[in-house]
């Protein structure tokens, strides 16, 4: 199982544990009590059909497509990212470069200042 699908049922099995622990832990009769299990297990068993229904989906429209979409669409992807990352790195040595000669304008600036403080 993928780590999605492992997720997903962790998720409704502990809403289904949670949605129970608070049915049984609430004051009403026994009556009341089984009428509200009830009713809440369908309520989880139509929301887990749907879900199951919606990830098989998704797995047959995921074996539609052919090893070279897949391959075609990953180097597109690395690609970008290849751009995208130089471009990044670009602008990040642009500011390192800009913040390295504000520094050393701000230190010539305070020699400037610790000078003329010296002379008055």
């Amino acid at each position: 199982m993928s780590k999605e699908t492992n997720f997903l049922a962790g998720l409704l099995v502990g809403a289904a544990a949670g949605a129970i622990v608070g049915i049984l832990t609430a004051p009403s009769s026994g009556k009341d009590t089984r009428k509200k299990i009830a009713k809440k297990s369908g309520e989880l068993k139509a929301d887990l059909e749907d879900k199951y229904h919606k990830i098989s989906k998704k797995i047959s429209d995921l074996e539609a497509d052919t090893i070279d979409d897949f391959k075609e669409k990953f180097y597109d992807v690395k690609g970008t990212i290849k751009d995208k990352y130089a471009h990044v790195a670009s602008k990040v040595k642009d500011l390192e470069k800009e913040l390295t000669n504000k520094v050393d304008d701000l230190k010539k600036q305070a020699k400037e200042v610790d000078a003329k403080a010296k002379t008055v």
